[in-house]
């Protein structure tokens, strides 16, 4: 059986998200998701309240990792990863915990805290999959770009909408066969089709903006 799952969600848990677990469970449900990989932003915690939270959702545990090079999401993993470690250390401990390495956004040309296309090569044995459609790049070819570099590099692709607020979930997702464990997924992920549609960056920005502020 198919599902459709949203692979890029952050919630209350990120300090840029106010997104609720009652609020996740009413936006799959509008968008016929079976559910998503909660990937707060160098936190962990949300991930396993989550799923705790919601047995009737498909949570996958995840992080989006804030490496010295660039964010980098690990996907089925069991324990936090902190920031602020080089590119190889944060896979190496995604691969440690048996999770899966996915870079997000990889050619949002605005964000210049990435990995360039150059270290994603150099680092390609490593990565499992390439994030080829987010729903708010700031530039708008960043999806084409990803997409055109995956299929020329033969990384699996996944999409996610990165969503920091409830009426963001859903707007970019995967339709995949249903996979027991990280090493099924990212065979299932070979033969899924990924969909998504473009929307604002800003408001998410607008409230990082002031999550620094209050911090």
């Amino acid at each position: 059986m198919r599902i459709k799952l949203d692979l890029h969600v952050h919630t209350l848990h990120s300090p840029d998200s106010r997104l609720s677990p009652e609020e996740l469970a009413r936006a799959c449900a509008e968008n016929g998701l079976a559910g998503v990989a909660v990937t707060d932003h160098d936190r962990f915690r949300g991930a396993l309240e989550f799923a705790e939270a919601l047995p009737d959702l498909l949570i996958i545990p995840g992080e989006e990792v804030r490496s010295r090079e660039g964010e980098i999401i690990g996907l089925f993993l069991h324990e936090e990863i902190p920031p602020g470690l080089s590119a190889e250390e944060t896979m190496q401990e995604i691969r440690r915990q048996g999770g899966l390495v996915c870079i997000p956004h990889p050619f949002d040309y605005v964000k210049l805290h990435r990995l360039t296309a150059r270290r994603l090569l150099e680092l390609r044995e490593g990565i499992d999959c390439l994030e080829a459609v987010n729903a708010k790049p700031r530039w708008w070819g960043a999806n084409r770009a990803a997409g055109d570099f995956a299929r020329r590099h033969s990384f699996p692709v996944t999409a996610g909408s990165d969503a920091h607020r409830a009426g963001e979930v859903g707007r970019a997702w995967v339709e995949m066969e249903e996979f027991s464990g990280p090493e099924q997924f990212l065979s299932n992920l070979r033969e899924a089709s990924i969909h998504g549609r473009r929307h604002s960056p800003w408001g998410g920005q607008v409230e990082r903006w002031r999550s620094r502020l209050r911090g």
